[in-house]
């Protein structure tokens, strides 16, 4: 019985070995299906030149992506297609014994003389269908895994490629940044004037860390900042405060530029000489897209917990980040990214 079984093993294995492949047997040669597409050739004698047609480059068929995605679930899980393999041998073994088993057994109940001892055959069938069970068990659910695996890469492959595009996106608008308009502070007395972003980082040398969000946002970044009013001054660093929920009648007021800032009503934290203001057209859009972004990457708290920007003096934005701001190590990282040049991050915190 024992060699019977292990002949019954080594069915599916020899089945497989055998069968016959694509390619088709014409006593000993063979032959192969052709390459799908080649160039064609136009040859010309009689001194005429050859001429080569070559098809136009195709895109990337969506199979290709679906390649790539199985190849990165089979680099995770290298050996579960060898697993799902021996299932189903091991299976196709055990169950073809069970049929031959099964069929002396009916034979012997119907009549017919045999010395088969039904007591062990009842144990052989119950082994090999338990058996057939458990390894279809085993493959449903490493092939589950498997398909659960997949998606995940999938998903994986495709957030990739669109947070590719956003930060694709995000070093096209540093050139935007430049072109806004800001309403800075240029004496002593609170006098004001408008300046470009450029000219500001160019010329005055100074940083910026844009901090855009709800009122209640705003208000608790300014008062964080204001605890480190020397360190900005010291570090040529402006903030600049973008309300997301502003509208006209409770905007922060604008100073006179020739008043400076003695009619001014707002609270100390936002009339400090580093806070400047947005001005003129465009900074609407480039919130929003900087916003837009953010929520793609960060969900939906953005818009409660408000985003900050931090652009060095040479236009670089060197990092965005979602809530509190750090202050202290953002103005260490913009003075460390003017000495070393260091990379830019335009991941989110």
């Amino acid at each position: 019985m024992i060699g019977k079984n292990i002949l019954y093993f080594f069915i599916p294995f020899a089945v497989t070995a055998f069968t016959t492949s694509p390619r088709t047997l014409f006593g000993k040669c063979i032959i192969s299906t052709p390459p799908a597409t080649l160039p064609t050739i136009a040859s010309h004698q009689n001194g005429r030149s050859s001429v080569l047609l070559f098809e136009k480059e195709k895109k990337k068929a969506p199979f290709e992506e679906a390649v790539r995605s199985k190849l990165v679930s089979e680099s995770i899980a290298p050996w579960r297609t060898l697993r799902l393999f021996f299932y189903v041998a091991l299976g196709s073994g055990a169950f073809l014994g069970g049929l031959v088993t099964l069929t002396g057994v009916a034979a012997t109940l119907s009549g017919a003389p045999s010395d088969v001892d039904l007591n062990t055959d009842y144990v052989n069938l119950a082994i090999d269908f338990g058996f057939v069970a458990a390894f279809a068990v085993l493959f449903k659910f490493d092939k589950d895994q498997g398909i659960e695996l997949q998606e995940n890469v999938e998903i994986r492959i495709q957030k990739k490629k669109e947070d590719k595009v956003i930060k694709k996106g995000m070093k096209e608008r540093e050139s935007t940044l430049g072109k806004l308009m800001l309403n800075i502070r240029i004496s002593d007395d609170g006098k004001t004037q408008d300046a470009l972003v450029e000219a500001v980082q160019q010329g005055g040398k100074q940083h910026m860390i844009i901090v855009a969000g709800p009122r209640s946002a705003i208000r608790d970044a300014l008062l964080g900042a204001n605890l480190l009013k020397m360190e900005f001054s010291m570090r040529d660093v402006l903030v600049v405060p973008y309300e997301l929920d502003k509208d006209e009648s409770d905007k922060m007021s604008r100073p006179d530029a020739t008043k400076g800032f003695s009619g001014d009503s707002r609270p100390t934290w936002e009339t400090q000489p580093y806070v400047a203001s947005v001005v003129g057209k465009g900074w609407d859009e480039y919130i929003e897209a900087e916003l837009s972004d953010a929520i793609k990457q960060s969900g939906e708290k953005v818009k409660e917990e408000g985003i900050a920007i931090v652009v060095a003096n040479t236009g670089k934005i060197t990092r965005r980040g979602v809530g509190k701001v750090p202050w202290r190590d953002m103005v260490a990282e913009l003075e460390q990214e003017v000495q070393e040049e260091g990379p830019m991050d335009f991941g989110f915190l």
